[in-house]
C-alpha cells in the first residue's frame, strides 16, 4: 500500500520536473529566436542609416544600445542594456549557482524586468515613429498587448524601411 503511494508521488514529481524543464526550454528558444530577429533588424536599420559597423548588432546587450541610437535616444539604449545584463546575471546566479536572493531580490528582479519591458516599448515606439510607419500607434499597442512577444518580429519586418533619424 505504501509502495503505490510512493510511486504515485514520484510520478507526480517527475511530471512536474518535466513540465519545469519544458517551460525553461521554451523560454530559451523564445529568447534565442527573439535575439536573432532583433539583431537582424538592428543590423538592417544600421545599414540603411549608413552606420560603419552594422555587424556589432550581434553583440549581446550592445544591440540594445544600437536600438536606442536608432530610436534617437542613446541613454535609453544604455539603460536597457544594463537592465538586461543585470537580469541575465541574476538569473544565471539564481538558477545555476542556487543563489538565494530572497524576497527583496525577487522584487528587485521583477522591477528590473518591468522597467526593461517599458523601456523596450518606448524604444520600439520611437523607432516606429522615426520610420514613419502609418500604424505606429497600433504597432505599439500590439507590442504592449502581446507583452513584447511580437516586437522583434515587427522590427524585423520594418528593418529596411528608411529611417528619418541619422546616426
Amino acid at each position: 500500500m505504501g509502495g503505490i503511494s510512493v510511486m504515485l508521488l514520484i510520478g507526480m514529481l517527475s511530471a512536474m520536473y518535466v513540465f519545469f524543464i519544458a517551460v525553461i526550454a521554451v523560454l530559451i528558444i523564445y529568447f534565442a529566436v527573439s535575439y536573432v530577429f532583433e539583431s537582424i533588424a538592428a543590423m538592417g536599420m544600421c545599414k540603411s542609416l549608413y552606420y560603419k559597423h552594422s555587424g556589432t548588432a550581434w553583440i549581446p546587450f550592445y544591440n540594445k544600445y544600437l536600438l536606442g541610437k536608432i530610436a534617437g535616444n542613446k541613454a535609453l539604449g544604455i539603460i536597457e542594456g544594463v537592465l538586461n545584463l543585470s537580469i541575465a546575471t541574476v538569473a544565471v546566479l539564481f538558477f545555476c549557482f542556487e543563489l538565494e536572493i530572497g524576497i527583496i531580490g525577487l522584487i528587485a528582479l521583477l522591477a528590473c524586468v518591468i522597467a526593461s519591458f517599458v523601456i523596450d516599448v518606448i524604444i520600439a515606439d520611437k523607432i516606429f515613429k522615426n520610420l514613419n510607419v502609418r500604424y505606429s500607434d497600433v504597432l505599439t499597442v500590439v507590442n504592449v498587448l502581446t507583452f513584447g512577444l511580437f516586437r522583434p518580429i515587427i522590427l524585423f519586418v520594418f528593418r529596411n524601411k528608411q529611417n528619418t533619424v541619422r546616426l
